[in-house]
C-alpha cells in the first residue's frame, strides 16, 4: 500500500467510526482548476497535493443524537470537528517527518471556504446535479459534505468525470423550480416555514431512496427541531 493510500485508509476508517462514513480523494490541482480563485485550497507544499473529502450518510444521526443529549451547542459541527481532527492526527502522527495538513470544514466562511460540492464531484464521491444537489451513486442525495483535508503527500491521478446517476429533468429539477418560485425567504422564520419545498428537491431524486433520512433527522436539519433528537 502506498503512503497516500495508507493515509486515506486511516482517515476513512477513523471517520467512519464517528459516523462520517463517506470518503474520497483527489489532487489539489484538479479541484483548483475547477473553481474560481477564491475557492482554491491552501498550499501545503506541492502542486498535486492529496485532498481528502469527507461526508456522511444517515450514519451520522446516532452521534448527533448523543451530542444533543450531552448539551453540545452545535452538535453536528462540534462532533464532526472532533472526529475529523482525531482521524487526521491518527493518520499523520506516526509519520516522520509529519506531513503538513490543512483542514477546511464546510461551514467555514471566506477566505477558508471550499466549494465542497465541486470537490465531491472532482473526487468522484458524488455527482453535482444541475439542481445543485450532490447525488451519490448508492445513497443518492441523502448525504452531507463535511470537510476537506489537504495533505503534503502525492494526490491520485486525475479521474474521469463521474457519470450522472439520474435524470434531473424528471426528478429534482421540477421540484427545484417550484421551490425557487416561492421567492427568497425574507427571514429565518420564513426559511423554516418553507423547508418542505427544499426537502422535495431531494425527494424528487430516484436514487438512494432506501437511504433517506428518517423523519427526526429531516426535521432536525431542515427545521432546526431538536425536540426528538436527544431520544433513542
Amino acid at each position: 500500500m502506498s503512503t497516500t493510500d495508507a493515509i486515506v485508509d486511516v482517515i476513512a476508517r477513523r471517520c467512519a467510526e464517528g459516523g462520517v462514513d463517506l470518503c474520497a480523494s483527489c489532487a489539489s490541482d484538479d479541484y483548483d482548476a475547477a473553481v474560481p480563485p477564491e475557492y482554491r485550497l491552501p498550499d501545503v507544499g506541492r502542486p498535486r497535493a492529496l485532498v481528502v473529502v469527507l461526508g456522511n450518510t444517515r450514519a451520522l444521526w446516532p452521534h448527533v443524537r448523543d451530542a444533543v443529549a450531552r448539551g453540545d451547542r452545535n452538535p453536528v459541527d462540534e462532533h464532526v470537528t472532533r472526529v475529523v481532527r482525531d482521524a487526521v492526527d491518527a493518520a499523520l502522527a506516526p509519520m516522520t517527518p509529519r506531513p503538513r495538513a490543512e483542514i477546511r470544514f464546510a461551514p467555514e466562511p471566506p477566505p477558508r471556504r471550499v466549494a465542497m460540492q465541486r470537490l465531491a464531484h472532482v473526487a468522484g464521491l458524488a455527482w453535482l446535479a444541475p439542481s445543485h444537489v450532490c447525488v451519490h451513486p448508492v445513497f443518492g442525495p441523502w448525504i452531507a459534505l463535511r470537510a476537506a483535508v489537504v495533505i503534503d503527500a502525492d494526490g491520485p491521478v486525475s479521474r474521469p468525470p463521474i457519470a450522472a446517476p439520474c435524470d434531473c429533468a424528471v426528478g429534482c429539477q421540477p421540484m427545484l423550480e417550484r421551490a425557487l418560485a416561492a421567492g427568497p425567504p425574507r427571514d429565518q422564520a420564513e426559511l423554516r416555514d418553507r423547508w418542505r419545498l427544499w426537502l422535495a428537491v431531494r425527494d424528487g431524486c430516484p436514487v438512494g431512496r432506501d437511504h433517506r433520512y428518517d423523519d427526526d433527522q429531516i426535521r432536525y436539519h431542515y427545521a432546526g427541531d431538536r425536540s426528538r433528537a436527544g431520544k433513542g
